[in-house]
């Protein structure tokens, strides 16, 4: 018996002394927070430091080749087995304002966010979800971390709100204040015709034209009406943002469209269902040979700073969250509990939390959507500012109907979607020759263009393809909906 405690107690002895003696790296975070030791093999995140809407997100140095986005502010890495140091560099943004302005629309006023740069790339429609409203998407803290990024990318940036959001009324009965994205209508749709009365407005007063790149992004029932408006009126490019859609818009587009799904996604209306069917719709957009992209995004760990991303709080306030969260066992290995079940925690026994009951519900309710970003729940979430800014930028680089070449560079179309005239805005002496096919590929007619326009009146409504050819057999195709 003494033999075997003897044993019994060599063992522990020797684990102990191995476990306290085990290699560990370091890992220092400049500018950011995550720095530490850790062991080799260890999932270890990191983020930049918080910073305020005046300045945004670069990019990291150093040893980057070992994080997995090294363009985004929270990164993750597996540790090498060395030291490593990696730097956030945050620039200043250009001196800019969001201007508010309400414009008509079909038959309203519409409260209209926006920005244009002086050298614009792009512009880029943003949609709220169910409930929300224009003014919160552009100051909600996740979102505006997007913007600032979209912006100091060299895009504009257009906010408006649903029909039903505007009227404060349900208009189609379904219990909800949200836009109207099935039937996709672009005749009778109201929030449809919105969309296009905006972008006709813009581009007469001169603030673009036709030929500019337009793109939408949508959060929840905003990334379904990002999937429906950016196919019906053939925008660039769409991204949704925790929406899956429905499959119908994805068997008939043709132009690229992107997923940001939340693994841990609690609305009832997407959940782990909505994800799987988001990646299905990404797949049907592969197997069409379309442009898509699909991430799901994945929780990660509550840090003591996270807070100070809100406008008004320290790093100090946030430290003080943080050590409130973790008195109470909300954090479970720094990974936050479901942020309702957290607010449940606070509302039942609020004596229990001094730090965080001096806040004002608004920075209380800001705090809970850092958690939820956080838990990677139903929310909108700036992890992946540039993978969907670089999605607008590359598009998959040979995409059909994207300009990939000099010629078709030189060839646009508008107004899109037309009623009975299509003008041909190109760069390349007439004539040239064209074809139009129906969505099914049938050639409808072919001539040569003799003049920078062709008739369509005689079309039914529907979506359209056009080839266009220059006597050196270049070709462009591109798509039109006439209606």
């Amino acid at each position: 018996m003494k033999a075997l405690y003897l044993s019994i107690l060599s063992l522990v002895v020797y684990l102990q002394f191995n476990h306290l003696n085990a290699q560990t790296y370091n890992l220092s975070v400049v500018e950011g927070y995550g720095s530490g030791n850790f062991s080799a093999g260890d999932t270890v995140h990191i983020w930049s430091k918080a910073y305020d809407t005046t300045k945004t997100f670069k990019k990291w140095t150093g040893d980057i080749q070992f994080l997995e986005n090294p363009n985004d502010w929270h990164s993750k890495l597996i540790m090498p087995s060395q030291n490593i140091s990696v730097s956030a560099i945050i620039d200043n943004m250009p001196n800019y304002s969001i201007t508010f302005e309400q414009i008509m629309g079909q038959n309203i006023l519409k409260n209209v966010y926006y920005f244009f740069p002086t050298n614009l790339k792009g512009v880029i429609y943003l949609f709220h979800g169910t409930g929300g409203s224009a003014n919160n998407f552009i100051n909600s803290i996740e979102n505006r971390s997007f913007i600032n990024a979209a912006i100091a990318d060299g895009f504009g940036i257009i906010a408006t709100e649903a029909e039903e959001i505007s009227l404060n009324s349900d208009l189609n009965g379904d219990g909800k204040l949200r836009w109207k994205v099935f039937p996709v209508d672009t005749l009778n749709g109201v929030d449809y015709l919105n969309i296009k009365i905006l972008t006709n407005t813009f581009i007469q007063r001169g603030d673009f034209n036709y030929s500019t790149p337009i793109f939408s992004v949508g959060m929840s029932n905003g990334g379904s009406f990002s999937a429906g408006i950016s196919s019906a009126l053939n925008f660039r490019a769409g991204v949704s943002y925790c929406a899956s859609s429905v499959q119908g818009i994805f068997t008939q587009r043709t132009n690229p469209f992107a997923f940001r799904m939340a693994k841990f996604d609690d609305n009832d209306e997407v959940g782990s269902e909505g994800n799987y069917e988001a990646w299905q719709n990404d797949s049907i957009l592969a197997a069409r040979e379309i442009c898509h992209d699909y991430k799901l995004h994945d929780r990660q760990p509550i840090y003591p700073e996270r807070f100070a991303r809100i406008s008004g709080l320290s790093v100090g306030n946030s430290q003080l969250i943080y050590n409130d969260l973790v008195t109470n066992n909300l954090l479970d290995n720094n990974f936050a509990l479901h942020s309702d079940t957290i607010r449940n925690r606070i509302i039942a026994n609020p004596s229990l939390f001094p730090n965080i009951i001096q806040l004002p519900i608004s920075l209380l309710n800001d705090a809970l959507s850092q958690i939820s970003a956080s838990n990677a729940e139903h929310k909108f979430y700036s992890d992946y500012n540039f993978e969907t800014l670089n999605f607008f930028n590359v598009l998959c680089e040979t995409t059909l109907g994207l300009e990939s070449t000099d010629f078709e560079s030189k060839i646009k179309l508008f107004p899109n979607p037309a009623s009975s005239i299509l003008y041909i805005n190109t760069e390349y002496n007439i004539p040239l020759s064209f074809s139009i096919y129906n969505s099914l590929g049938q050639l409808l007619a072919e001539s040569s263009l003799t003049n920078n326009f062709i008739t369509i009146s005689h079309l039914s409504k529907g979506v359209y393809f056009i080839r266009i050819n220059n006597s050196d057999n270049e070709t462009s195709l591109l798509k039109f909906v006439k209606e």
